[in-house]
Order: C-alpha cells, then structure tokens, then sequence
C-alpha cells in the first residue's frame, strides 16, 4: 500500500522503490511530500490513530515508515524524540509565561508592524546564572573579561572560553557578534560564525541549559538606520528565536546592546545587570540612555495610495519566474503596464515536442523514465525527479512570462546565479542596454533546506543564508549606480518568529528586515522600500494535503490573488516610514513545524 501511495504522489513507479531507500536523499521526498503521503495513509486507512507528525519527521527510509504504521495500527506507542516532537509546544507555552503575546503571532489574518516598547526589568536573575560554571564564548576588545569580572563580584563562576567542551558549562553566553567589523564581508560572517555556535550548543541545550547572545544593532535590533555594514550581521537574532523553538527546554535570551564607542567595562556592567535583573524577557535592547525596550507587533491598516511604477519603468524581480513571487509580479504588471526582468536559477530550455502530452509530474516521471532505460541509462529516483523538475520549472516559468504579457506588462527572463556578483553585474548591463534604465528592484529569491541546528551542516546553511543575502548584496551593488523608485524584499515571519528547521531562512529574512529598514534611511524619500514578513501563501509548495494540515493548525493562508493584492497595497501606500511588515493569516508558531525536509525553492 506505501509504495502505491508513494507512487501516486511522486510518480515513481513501484519497481524503483525499495524499502531501504533514504526518504531524502533516495528519493528526494520533502517535508511537503510527507504531509501528502501520511494524508493518503489516512485516507486509505481511515481506522488508523492520529499520526504524530514529529515521529514523521524523524523516519528516514520507507522501511521505517511501514513499520511506524504497523505499530501505529497495533495500538504501539511510538515517542518522538524531544528535539522535535514537543518543540513548538513547549515553546509556545515558555514565551506565553515569559513575555506578552506578540499580536502577529497569535492574531488573525492581517497586517502588523515592529514597533519598540519601553519595559522595566523585572529584577530577577536569568535562570541558571548561579548554578554551574557560566562560559563566556568570545572576548571581543576585552568585553568578555570585563563581564567575567563582573559576574564574579556578583557571585556567578564565569571564565571566557573559545569553544564548548566542558559539560559542566550549562550557561553560555556568546558574545562573538560584538567583534569590530569593517565591512560587510565580516559582518555577514557574523552569521555563519553564530549559526557555528548554536550547533556546538545543541547537544547540551536539547537536554536543557541557559543560551545567552549579545548583539550590537544599536540597542533596538536595528530598528532604525543601523550602521551600514554592522546591519548585515542582524541575523543572531532570528537564530535565537528559532533556538527557542527548537530547544524547549534550554532558556534563551537575547541581548542587543548599543555600544556607540563606549568603554568594555560600561558595555559588560549593561551585560551583566541585565542578566542579574531582567529575568525571563527572551529579547531585550539596551540604549545607551539606560533605555530598556522589547519589540512588539502592532496591528496596523494599510492606508492606500499610488504605485511609484508605471508603463515607462523596468523592474527587475530575482525569483519571479515561479511561485508566489510570480503571482506578485503579475498583479504588479496589470497594475503598472511596466517591464519585467525575471531572474532565475533554472535555464530556460526547448521542451521537446513529444513531452507535451505529459501534462504532470507522474506523467513525466513515466516519459522520462522510458526514455532512460530505451537509453540504457540507469537513472536513480533523485536524478529522474531533477530532471522532471527542469522540464517543470521552465513551463512555470513560460507560464509567467505570458500572464505578464497577458496582463499588460512586458517581460523577459535571464537564467543567473544571484549568489555570483559577477554574473548579476553582467545580467543588468545587458538589461539597461537593452531595456533601458532599472528603476524597481524586487528580491524574491530563496531555497529551503530545513534541518534542526544540531543537523544542519555548514554547506546547507551557506546555501540558504546565502541566497538571501548574498543575492541581497549582489543585487544592490549591481543597481547602486541606478534611480530605484521601488525597493521591495520578500521576506518571512519566520524572521519574526522562528520556525524549527529553519534558522538559516529566518537569519536570512532577518538580516533582509534590517538592511531594508537602512536602506530606506539612506535613501531617504525618493525610494518606496519595502520587506514584507509574508506568512504562509494558499500557493507555491503548498498542495490540498499541506493546506488542509496548516487549516487543521488553525492558520489561514493567504491567497494568492490576496497576497498579489497585498504587494500592491504596500508599494503605494504613503506610509513609507513602516518599512518591515508582517502580512499573513495565522503565523507559524501554531503549525506543526517538526515536519522538515529537503531543500527546494521557495519565494517568501
């Protein structure tokens, strides 16, 4: 029965399947694909208990699977692992006792902005803090000394370390970030450095401990200009909130400090009161006024206006080719009559003639599948799904280019890699000898590769991280020379909230968040500048079954026309000063997030 419903949902007949085969790297299948299949399981076998999605998550081979549902349907318990099966819970029930409900976490279908709050400190010392010896990971310009210095007076057993080995340190305080950076190759290295750090500290904070990082974005999380390469590095942030879901029961707390030339002593005496008196506040900024803040979200209505676009201007849109960013962009070409260049990693190709008639996956798989063994070409399940994708992919991406036409845009597509400087630098000059000059820039671009902290390798969280903010950089080097009426990012609530498996994504979107909001101040009025936190889209990846499960988590998806409508609503809205926006119907934080999988494109 398995392999039948495997086949149904990747089209991989049954004589390619074996029970040993790796979900992932066998056969390719993803987080969305397990939804599609326990969805059919269930389905078939209707008398079957309540599958946990987290035990799920954790079977590698179709083998496991089978027998996850043998015992499911003999009435044997199976536990997930706590790295994944209590995670969002856990963690949803610490933030509630912790802190105030954020509205864009727990509110409806809506639009919400970051805004600063001035809270007191509850006077109470973090927990953890006097129980075993504190390791304070990084010493930069002597602040690590100073705190330990501190800390001791206080009472705490602090030393500076340069990594975790001993298990007695059930506190750790990462103060990497706060190293001097003199442009944004070392700021954006901050990330992955932090992303390092997390995962030397899994092992202990799966099994619970105190994790404090420290941040210099000027005391409010970069919430305003921020200084211009040290907003690159914003992304810690976002990695401790998706720390929080992942590790329910470590503590964490994050720390942004304004430093603005202070002295290491008065920078560690903020450090080290804020650990002895603010308690449980999972994220704090410290002005240098002695201001302590929190960021809260607040609803606000769009306030409609008029786009800054019109039939004379050439947008340019990484990412548009397919899935929502595409919807977008068409709904932007009906708006504005304007031209369209598509940038995409996938090469566009001619379809052969005789593929037409397989107007599906499953289709193609039995097509191509054919033709490889008509070749004599023992083709794996992984390659045979790569190879349809492509074909995939390109008919996407023509179905676009003829709905922008259709719509009354013009539109082209250039296959490049945003992620190499040079190939987008030579992309834009053919486009302004050939278009004329780029005056809107849309960044949707990005890949997943969901895995928690303590699996993700470092190559899997480059490519991600590095889509979005390598791709980010690339493109605004390559149009600094350019009149930019529009500036739009693409980002996700994961940003603002976590999300498990997901910390390289939300450090990414993260780091978009902030670099949009100074762009905005160096730009000044002559720039909409615009990163939309979008929550999840009716569209794209998300298939019947996946959209029946986030219903089932009491989240609402937003609509493809909707969320096009959105787009447009904000790029001519004379609010210009709200810069990060959180748009989207219900937010991650009540979606089962233990179901992760493989890599694979994504627009939002």
């Amino acid at each position: 029965m398995l392999f039948g419903v495997v086949w149904d949902r990747t089209g991989y007949p049954p004589e390619m399947l074996a029970m040993d085969m790796e979900l992932e790297s066998d056969l390719g299948i993803d987080s969305i694909k397990r939804v599609e299949i326990l969805s059919a399981m269930q389905d078939l076998v209707p008398e079957l208990p309540d599958v946990d999605l987290a035990v799920m998550a954790s079977l590698a081979t179709l083998g496991e699977i089978v027998d996850y549902f043998s015992a499911q349907a003999s009435g044997t318990a199976v536990s997930a692992t706590p790295t994944a099966a209590t995670a969002i819970t856990a963690s949803a029930t610490a933030t509630a006792t912790a802190t105030a409900t954020n509205t864009a976490v727990s509110g409806a279908f809506g639009r919400f902005i970051v805004r600063e709050q001035q809270v007191p400190a509850p006077g109470a010392a973090l927990p953890g803090l006097f129980e075993a010896p504190v390791a304070i990971w990084g010493d930069p310009d002597g602040i690590g000394t100073e705190l330990v210095e501190m800390l001791s007076t206080a009472g705490v057993d602090a030393h500076v370390v340069d990594g975790i080995g001993r298990s007695e340190h059930r506190t750790v305080i990462y103060l990497g970030n706060l190293a001097s950076v003199h442009d944004r190759d070392q700021a954006i290295a901050l990330n992955h450095r932090a992303f390092g750090v997390a995962k030397a500290v899994a092992p202990s904070a799966l099994a619970g401990c105190t994790f404090v990082a420290v941040d210099d974005q000027g005391g409010a999380f970069a919430t305003s200009a921020g200084d211009a390469d040290r907003v690159w590095a914003s992304g810690l942030t976002a990695l401790l909130r998706t720390a929080a879901v992942e590790w329910p029961s470590t503590v964490t707390k994050m720390i942004d400090i304004e430093r603005v030339g202070r002295a290491a002593r008065e920078i560690a005496a903020d450090i080290g009161r804020e650990l002895l008196d603010g308690g449980l506040e999972p994220e704090v900024g410290l002005r240098e006024n002695g201001t302590r803040i929190a960021l809260r979200d607040v609803p606000v209505d769009v306030t409609p206006g008029v786009l800054p676009l019109g039939s004379d201007d050439v947008v340019l849109v990484s990412g548009g080719g397919r899935g929502v960013t595409a919807a977008a962009t068409i709904e932007l070409a009906r708006s504005t009559g304007s031209t369209f260049v598509l940038l995409g990693r996938s090469p566009l190709t001619d379809e052969p003639a005789h593929y037409a008639a397989a107007v599906d996956d499953a289709a193609l798989k039995q097509l191509l599948l054919a033709e490889a063994t008509a070749a004599h070409d023992p083709v794996t399940p992984v390659q045979l799904d790569r190879r349809v994708g492509a074909v995939l992919a390109n008919r996407e991406i023509r179905a676009t280019l003829h709905s922008i036409a259709d719509a009354g845009g013009r539109a082209r597509y250039l296959a490049v890699d945003i992620t190499d400087a040079a190939s987008v630098s030579d992309a834009l000059g053919i486009v302004r000898s050939e278009n004329g000059p780029i005056t809107g820039l849309v960044h949707g671009a990005g890949v997943l590769a969901d895995r928690l902290i303590t699996d993700k390798s470092a190559e899997q969280f480059a490519m991600v991280f590095d889509t979005k903010v390598q791709g980010l950089r690339n493109l605004l080097d390559a149009t600094a020379n350019d009149d930019l009426a529009v500036l739009c990012l693409f980002s996700s609530i994961a940003a603002r909230t976590g999300n498990v498996g997901q910390a390289d994504y939300a450090m990414a979107n993260e780091v978009l968040n902030k670099v949009a909001v100074h762009e905005r101040s160096r730009r000044g009025g002559t720039c909409v500048v615009k990163s939309l936190g979008w929550g999840p889209w009716a569209g794209g990846m998300v298939t019947p079954a996946l959209k029946k499960h986030f219903e089932s988590m009491g989240v609402e998806l937003i609509d493809l026309d909707v969320g096009a409508r959105m787009l447009v609503d904000e790029l001519s809205s004379p609010q210009t000063d709200q810069v990060e926006v959180l748009l989207g119907g219900g937010v991650l934080a009540r979606v089962d997030h233990s179901v992760v999988g493989t890599a694979q494109p994504v627009n939002v």
